[in-house]
């Protein structure tokens, strides 16, 4: 079935140059062609009520098993498997109803988000696409130990990547150094975790099956390590300096800052004590390093981290509004979560453009004359197919 979206601006390419007087078509969840109006009939016309077509947001980094709560871990300990099941599934319809089309989840207790990601390509359930890790790989006793698949050593490291493709992840997910919400004791930001060597295992083997290496790495070592491991994106990444950054140009790191997230955990009064003291003393130290090196030759891709301590699943849009503090350019900060989010991923999506999947999100208004209109979403379509709609 094709169908036609008519009577809309529409924010194209990989520049979202503003264009209108044209209409979108769209067959088996791709775009296929951008043109002038026409009078030409589909099987399925939608009448954009001139509002503007934008791509579907994209968030680079959630746990959709959290409920974004002040202690979510707190949470998942009194729930059972089939109750965080079906927060996860909730979560999913939650992300469309505010055009967020994708996300990719990088920590999942049990490998939920591997289920209902299944679940979602199949057409069982309604969601984001997501792309998925289960289970992060970690150092015994490492950061974030209740979504942890253990791994100490070359042989384990291997053994450790190799059951997260065969269970059907997306991507790998490691934790390079500690963190600061998720353990009371027994770890620091700073302190780095997986080895060089056990990194590089991971990430040769992940790439061999294709699949991207997401590190969580806050401290100076833990980041130079994963760019030197092959990495694909670094998250978080607090302490960046000139080394590595001119490391991470050369091996074509990307970086998601996740800025929103530390200052919620900072600022919450309900957050853990302890969490929130790491929080206050480097959040300042996250925010310097974004305003510094946000201008250089890397993809920068937006991570709410939703899910986390006072953090909701649609808070993509305080993430895209933490940034354009620094950035200060509506267009640019947008592609965060759109077209350089796309890229960041190796995907075609995240543009307007013939042959891009079809995950669109119609809005009222224009988000390149004021972000805050990302809230007026009217209407979303995942890979084609209409999933919300206002009224």
């Amino acid at each position: 079935m094709n169908s036609v979206i008519r009577n809309i601006n529409i924010l194209y390419g990989a520049e979202l140059e503003l264009i209108e007087d044209h209409e979108i078509w769209f067959e088996n969840g791709v775009i296929s062609e951008i043109a002038p109006m026409s009078k030409e009939k589909s099987d399925y016309e939608i009448d954009g009520q001139d509002g503007y077509l934008i791509p579907g947001l994209i968030d680079l980094h959630v746990h959709v098993i959290w409920d974004g709560s002040e202690d979510p871990v707190s949470m998942t300990e009194k729930e059972g498997y089939e109750q965080m099941l079906m927060r996860a599934v909730s979560n999913g319809h939650h992300y469309l109803e505010h055009g967020i089309t994708t996300v990719r989840d990088i920590g999942s207790i049990d490998d939920i988000s591997i289920h209902v990601s299944k679940a979602i390509r199949r057409g069982v359930i309604k969601g984001p696409e997501i792309i998925t890790s289960g289970k992060t790989l970690t150092m015994t006793g490492g950061h974030d130990p209740f979504w942890a698949n253990f791994v100490d050593g070359k042989d384990a490291a291997l053994k450790g990547v190799r059951e997260q493709i065969y269970k059907g992840a997306t991507v790998i997910k490691i934790s390079a150094s500690g963190g600061v919400y998720g353990r009371s004791e027994g770890e620091s930001a700073g302190q780095s975790e997986l080895s060089l060597e056990e990194m590089t295992i991971i990430c040769d083997e992940a790439h061999k099956f294709g699949l991207d290496v997401a590190s969580h790495a806050i401290g100076r070592e833990s980041i130079k390590n994963s760019i030197l491991a092959g990495v694909d994106t670094i998250e978080h990444g607090h302490y960046m300096d000139d080394e590595l950054m001119d490391l991470m140009e050369e091996h074509k790191v990307a970086w998601n800052p996740t800025l929103f997230v530390y200052r919620q955990v900072a600022e919450h009064q309900g957050v853990p004590e302890y969490a929130r003291k790491k929080a206050k003393d480097i959040v300042k130290i996250h925010d310097a390093a974004f305003k510094k090196y946000h201008k250089r030759d890397i993809l920068i891709g937006a991570g709410s981290d939703a899910g986390s301590p006072g953090v909701s699943h649609h808070a993509l849009k305080d993430e895209i509004y933490a940034m354009n503090e620094t950035i200060q350019d509506n267009k640019e900060t947008l592609k965060t979560a759109t077209v350089t989010a796309g890229k960041i991923l190796k995907r075609e999506k995240g543009i307007i453009l013939e042959g891009y999947e079809a995950d669109l999100v119609i809005l009222k208004d224009n988000p390149l004359e004021n972000l805050e209109h990302l809230n007026t979403v009217q209407r979303v379509f995942a890979r084609g197919e209409s999933v919300f709609k206002i009224n």
